[in-house]
């Protein structure tokens, strides 16, 4: 079986980091979970108490550490030039993902050589009156043209880490639709989508997170996208 990297962007998340390795480390497969985060941060030393590390290195961790707080998008290229997996996923702190979602998502990319992104529903999280509230988000299959209007693609897809060493990484000049922009970058570029008709985990929606915390950024990078990609065509 082809391997799997999850990519932790470990900043703004010391609610949560316990809880996400906890997940990773249940999954089957067990992926290589690369964590990228601010030296000497909560996040930090609790990645840090997991691993053992003396090294930063072992057992199924990569800890990489910044000086500062980069963008996501800068922490996941890292994270993905760090890679030593086949696969590629990203694990956002407050999420969660089923245990079964990465062996479902990487056998189907290994049997279907010509799907380059593959990624399913999601239950999406809210809390109403301090209890939580879940409502399934049913995506539906992607392509270009689709991809000009609206990103279904998710919170949690699994990509074929050879699509970087083709068409680059994420443009960390965005500061929440970087991975909008690496979507329609390889739509364009002819990589295929499949959407799995599945729950594959559980979206936290929260007002402090990068998308919604910066609403104003989110609809104009999302604007600039989609006039910048209009009158593209698959190449």
């Amino acid at each position: 079986m082809k391997t799997i990297s999850a990519i932790v962007s470990a900043y703004y998340a010391k609610d949560f980091i316990r809880e996400r390795l906890d997940n990773l480390f249940r999954m089957n497969p067990t992926p290589e979970i690369i964590v990228v985060c601010q030296k000497g941060s909560p996040e930090f030393y609790i990645a840090k108490e997991y691993a053992s590390l003396d090294d930063e290195e072992k057992d199924g961790i990569i800890l990489i550490t910044t000086p500062e707080i980069p963008t996501i998008y800068a922490a996941w290229n890292m994270a993905i030039k760090a890679s030593n997996c086949d696969y590629i996923t990203n694990a956002n702190c407050d999420d969660h993902t089923y245990l079964d979602s990465y062996a479902i998502m990487s056998n189907f990319l290994e049997n279907n050589p010509d799907i380059g992104v593959v990624y399913g529903n999601d239950y999406v999280k809210t809390i109403v009156d301090d209890e939580p509230r879940y409502e399934l988000h049913e995506r539906g299959e992607t392509d270009l043209n689709i991809l000009k209007t609206k990103c279904l693609v998710g919170p949690m897809p699994m990509w074929r880490k050879s699509l970087h060493d083709q068409l680059g990484y994420f443009s960390d000049k965005f500061q929440v639709c970087g991975d909008y922009e690496f979507w329609l970058r390889l739509a364009v570029n002819g990589v295929k989508f499949h959407h799995l008709d599945r729950p594959i985990g559980i979206y936290n929606k929260r007002v402090e997170s990068a998308e919604h915390r910066q609403p104003e950024i989110a609809l104009l990078e999302k604007r600039y996208l989609q006039n910048a990609y209009n009158n593209v065509s698959i190449v």
